[in-house]
């Protein structure tokens, strides 16, 4: 019987959708992942973009121009490789606006499953202007709204945000790069092992609780987080991984998905300040969104009750909150 205090560890709300058992063999959903393009897989998003950058640079480009909403891992690549850097504003309804500049290269984030309202202005520029466009669709991969690679804008993403994914990224660079080396290999069996452990203990199918099981999961992800970002332009890809991004369901979990988000508006019944009012057909989210004032003090109270949200994002110190005040109103309370 399972015990009141394990039954309650198992009620977990948040995270990751958990890895239950192995999905070995790549499935015929390759091209659902990467918008039918040829590119290149990669052991992190980070280095997948690290891949989009060497490419850039072989062709004279020295900048990025990055919008100062952003996650702080995007600036390990450029810092990696030497280029320079600037920020563009971002408003709170998550717009670019970036200044083009001859010669450079402007990252576009599209934001928590939404297309940037900004893409086809920056798309046509890119066409039309000497700079080239880098589309990050982390958040994005599973929406259905159109992607184009042209020879000015390219894209890259990694399915880690949305799937019980260890390692893996893609960019629409189709070139050849090293093999995963045996850290990495190591450290993919190790998350798999990881994420396979907590699974099961989760499941109240099985009566036995370990209550190591959850320290065990989190050791081995922050070991991950600090290997990826010790090391943002090592590339190789273990094949494990690539066999689970390719095995995995992910119509099931894009289905799944837009189901949690709809669960929780209707629930929430517009009691929050939502970043999203709506979910079109087209749209995958990564979560449900929300702004609040004392996000902290929140996120403790649903944690004691094991739901855990996730913030998006620390502002990097790199970028000065004084100038971008709108991405650092919502790097505080989003």
């Amino acid at each position: 019987m399972i015990k009141q205090k394990e039954l309650f560890y198992r009620q977990t709300i948040g995270g990751d959708f958990e890895l239950q058992s192995i999905p070995l063999g790549l499935s015929g959903q390759d091209v659902f992942q990467t918008y039918d393009m040829s590119g290149t897989w990669a052991s992190s998003g980070r280095a997948a973009l690290a891949v989009i950058l060497q490419h850039l640079t072989n062709r004279g480009v020295t900048h990025v121009h990055l919008p100062a909403y952003l996650c702080s891992s995007i600036l390990l690549p450029i810092k990696e490789l030497g280029l320079t850097y600037s920020f563009y504003r971002v408003d709170h309804e998550l717009a670019a606006y970036s200044e083009s500049m001859e010669g450079s290269a402007v990252l576009l984030i599209h934001y928590f499953g939404w297309q940037n309202k900004s893409t086809a202005q920056l798309r046509q520029d890119a066409a039309n202007e000497s700079f080239h466009l880098i589309e990050d669709t982390t958040h994005a991969f599973l929406s259905d709204w159109h992607i184009s690679s042209g020879h000015s804008n390219l894209v890259f993403m990694t399915p880690r945000k949305f799937g019980p994914v260890p390692l893996g990224g893609w960019c629409s660079v189709d070139t050849e790069i090293e093999s995963a080396s045996n850290e990495i290999e190591s450290l993919a069996w190790k998350s798999v092992a990881a994420r396979l452990v907590r699974a099961r203990n989760l499941d109240q199918q099985f009566p036995q609780f370990d209550k190591e099981a959850e320290p065990f999961y989190l050791r081995i992800l922050d070991e991950m987080e600090m290997f990826l970002d010790q090391h943002p332009t090592c590339m190789g890809l273990p094949q494990i991984a690539l066999e689970i991004i390719g095995g995995l369901d992910w119509n099931d979990i894009a289905d799944r998905r837009r189901a949690n988000w709809v669960c929780l508006h209707d629930l929430l019944n517009g009691q929050v300040d939502s970043l999203f009012t709506t979910l079109p057909d087209s749209v995958v989210p990564l979560g449900y969104v929300i702004c609040v004032q004392e996000r902290e003090r929140l996120r403790e109270r649903l944690a004691a009750h094991r739901i855990f949200c996730p913030i998006h994002w620390t502002l990097p110190d790199e970028v000065d909150s004084d100038k971008f005040s709108e991405a650092a109103s919502l790097s505080e309370t989003c």
